[in-house]
């Protein structure tokens, strides 16, 4: 795990390495371990890299990294944890390594095999390739995006890097600024080419780059789950012990480190799951040459005191269940530090949905101080498994269509409901969907469940969109007016479209198995991984999902849904496979939402002084994207009327606010 960056200044102008020097340590909290640079001047091409040594952290572990006589160079970040596997496999084919790293493997594998070696890899990863012979730069992304990788081009160059905040390192004449139009209508999506910054784009997971002086950038999506879906047993049984199988090889390889691991426990169901599963597959005083930890038993849990959300209790049953060490982080809301609040924005570099990344940036600072530079984490297996509460209104429409299946309908309803009596959020309100309204939902002149998805969004607040929020905003100050009576809320009105899925619609599939097919390449997962990146790798931790192996999500996307709800749970056939692993209690537990912040409670004490501050700030005030008087009078109203729920809509403006000040310092210091 390391952060990577690259200039191609295409024309005669050598690469300076000053700018090269700057732009790289711009990602000195991704690599703390180490630094490289590389100038290829005959190509006018520049590579950096910063190291976090997690394999081989000896010297020859160095990126950028030669092989073949030096035809070809790397700067890689990630991991290939099937590198063992490969690494025998290309030896017997004449192939000589002289370091203990995924990376030389990754070199090998690219001469081997050319861009198809994508498909033998098992791992998160964003690398850059350069054939010094052919002069030809090769960029690539994992399946599904779990690392990072952003391009600009502007006046015939070509400069890429890990992180949105790299960019401010380089010269003023070719850093690229915010785009007004994208902060107003940003969604928080991790699938759209856009970002804040204009002309940089994001190179999409399961896509890869290639460079040449004569033909330019030519984008390729090299992987879609849909086209490796696999033929699954018929029979439950047989299901659940396929799912154990892939599952437990997952948590297995991602325990492959030379440094010391942990894990980020909320004591749901997902991270329980993977904290004794790593128990299961690691037996003490056994050595294979598989390279695993031998130091994993630390669990570092959250604990939000005196809310519903703290989890110490259910985790701490987890941990020594899987005779691990728990770790508690407590957050105090009256404790809140601005800074940590300021350094989690800047840190996450995306306009937030309703609260901020503390919660995991702290955990991750912990694991740091701690010694800990790897965590298993649970991201993804909710969105393979139908684990959240919206999933299952989507679920009843498959049980109304084509033809009714009332005994579905009935499940399906009696899961819900017990989620609710099991929930006890700050905010939660009961939605239970009734025939009607899915019904109405499913109108052609409105398109198949968006009528839905509006509802449960008003039930539950998710919104990624600084518009919607907005407007609501407005209908709230102004009793509800009509939103085109309404004031322009936004000084800038944005004729950019949204997202657009490019998921493939799948033959025969339920509306439910599409929902979660999109959810998880585009929607939630997608800005989990993309958060949960930025928040571990601000402290040099790298984070690392079982779930995202794409053995275990191509099987999940594969299964039935009475695979994944029934018996009264969601996530059936995990819960299933655990059974014998887990504790009871954690296995059978209904009401866990998620590693989320109860952020009415902090906006009641914690962040009180920061957001009355920001709300009267003269910059917010005069902001050309929103109109800050509007929103500092909502919230106002808000605390006068001790409506704290409704008060945390105003963060997403003012996160955003802090978000672009903090870039501006970074571009004005010429340090980031």
């Amino acid at each position: 795990m390391c952060g990577i960056v690259g200039i191609w200044s295409g024309g005669q102008d050598q690469v300076d390495e000053r700018v090269l020097d700057r732009f790289t340590d711009s990602l000195a909290h991704r690599g703390p371990d180490g630094r490289g640079v590389k100038i290829f001047d005959k190509a006018n091409l520049g590579l950096g890299h910063r190291r976090l040594s997690i394999l081989d952290l000896t010297r020859a572990g160095h990126q950028p990294m030669a092989y073949a006589e030096k035809r070809f160079w790397i700067t890689f970040n990630g991991e290939i944890y099937n590198f063992l596997e490969l690494r025998s496999q290309l030896r017997r084919l004449g192939y000589q390594f002289h370091t203990e790293t995924d990376t030389e493997v990754v070199l090998a594998s690219f001469i081997e095999w050319g861009q198809d070696c994508q498909l033998k890899f098992n791992g998160m990863w964003a690398f850059a390739i350069w054939d010094a012979v052919e002069q030809v730069l090769f960029l690539s992304r994992d399946r599904f995006g779990v690392k990072p990788l952003f391009f600009y081009q502007d006046k015939g160059s070509f400069i890429f890097a890990s992180e949105l905040k790299a960019f401010m390192a380089l010269p003023a004449n070719i850093r690229p600024g915010f785009d007004p139009e994208m902060v107003a209508r940003m969604k928080n999506e991790e699938s759209v080419d856009q970002t804040l910054l204009n002309g940089v784009t994001n190179l999409n997971g399961g896509c890869c780059l290639t460079l040449t002086a004569n033909t330019g950038t030519k984008v390729r999506r090299w992987w879609h789950t849909s086209d490796h879906l696999e033929d699954t047993p018929k029979s439950f049984s047989e299901q659940i012990e396929r799912y154990q199988e892939l599952f437990f090889d997952a948590c297995r390889i991602r325990m492959r480190s030379d440094v010391p691991i942990g894990t980020a426990l909320s004591g749901g169901l997902d991270s329980s799951s993977i904290l004794c599963s790593m128990s299961h597959v690691r037996k003490p005083g056994v050595d294979d040459g598989e390279r695993l930890a031998k130091s994993w038993q630390k669990a570092f849990v959250l604990a939000y005191s005196n809310t519903s959300h703290d989890e110490r209790r259910h985790a701490q049953i987890v941990a020594e269940h899987a005779g691990a060490d728990s770790i508690i982080q407590e957050i105090q809301p009256d404790q809140i530090a601005p800074m940590d609040i300021a350094n989690s924005i800047l840190s996450f570099e995306a306009i937030q949905s309703a609260e901020p990344s503390l919660g995991p940036w702290l955990i991750y600072r912990e694991m740091q101080r701690a010694g800990v530079k790897v965590s298993i984490d649970g991201l993804g297996g909710d969105e393979t498994l139908a684990g959240y509460h919206e999933y299952l209104p989507i679920a009843m429409k498959d049980a109304i269509w084509p033809l009714p299946r009332p005994a579905q309908w009935r499940e399906l309803q009696a899961i819900l409901k017990g989620l609710y009596q099991q929930d006890v959020s700050e905010g939660a309100k009961p939605y239970i969907p009734t025939v009607g309204n899915i019904v109405k939902s499913m109108s052609p002149s409105i398109g198949a469940g968006k009528a839905l998805i509006s509802q449960i969004l008003e039930k539950w607040p998710r919104s990624h969109n600084l518009a919607i929020d907005g407007l609501r905003l407005l209908r709230s100050v102004r009793g509800g007016d009509n939103s085109e009576r309404s004031p322009n809320w936004l000084r800038i009105r944005s004729r950019r479209p949204g997202a657009k899925y490019r998921g493939k619609t799948v033959a025969g599939w339920s509306f439910l198995q599409q929902y979660l097919y999109d959810d998880f390449h585009y929607g939630t997962n997608a800005r989990s991984l993309r958060n949960f990146d930025r928040m571990s790798m601000a402290h040099g931790v790298e984070s690392r999902a079982p779930f995202m192996d794409w053995r275990l999500v191509c099987f999940a996307f594969s299964i039935p849904t009475q695979s994944k709800l029934g018996a009264g749970f969601t996530k059936l056939i995990l819960r299933e496979a655990m059974r014998d692993v887990l504790p009871e209690e954690i296995r059978c537990r209904k009401g866990k939402l998620g590693f989320s912040s109860p952020m009415p409670v902090w906006y009641r004490y914690g962040l009180r002084e920061q957001v009355l501050d920001s709300l009267n700030s003269q910059a917010f005030l005069e902001s050309e994207i929103w109109n800050g008087p509007v929103i500092r009078t909502y919230t106002e109203k808000c605390y006068q009327q001790e409506d704290y729920v409704s008060a945390v809509k105003s963060w997403k403006f003012i996160q955003a606010h802090s978000l672009m000040d903090s870039f501006k310092r970074l571009a004005n210091s010429g340090r980031v």
